[in-house]
């Protein structure tokens, strides 16, 4: 089953836990609520069938969005 696409914001939510920030630091970061960032959290882990941190940040690892440029 091929996930659903996620929305921009719901990609920038992802990127940013990977990299290890908390809820609290994205939601000042993009500028909205934790209960916001909550909400794309739980969306995107739904979306892409995840679990868990560990779990969005082997999803970002394998996508190639942590490496250094």
């Amino acid at each position: 089953m091929r996930p659903r696409e996620l929305t921009e914001r719901e990609e920038g939510v992802l990127r940013l836990i990977a990299q290890g920030y908390s809820n609290k630091e994205i939601g000042g970061q993009l500028n909205i609520s934790v209960k916001t960032v909550e909400s794309h959290r739980s969306n995107l882990m739904e979306k892409l069938e995840l679990k868990s941190r560990t779990d969005i940040v082997r999803y970002a690892v394998l996508q190639g969005w942590l490496q250094d440029t």
